[in-house]
């Protein structure tokens, strides 16, 4: 799982993205995060956008990418 989430989201809050985190990692699946400290529910600042943007990328090229 890619969590990419904004630190002051209060409709999805980052202790809930962190509660799963924890959950699933303890469970043993693959979850990379990254917290957005200057971001709510949605990215705003164009520089944020274009990291969650390559961040995506780069999460299907690691684990989807040639996967049949």
């Amino acid at each position: 799982m890619l969590i990419l989430q904004g630190a002051n989201d209060i409709r999805d809050t980052k202790e809930e993205a962190e509660q799963a985190e924890t959950i699933l990692k303890k469970e043993g699946k693959i979850v990379d995060s990254h917290y957005y400290p200057d971001e709510g529910h949605g990215f705003a600042k164009r520089e944020n956008q274009i990291d969650a943007m390559q961040r995506t990328v780069e999460w299907f090229d690691r684990y989807l990418k040639n996967k049949h």
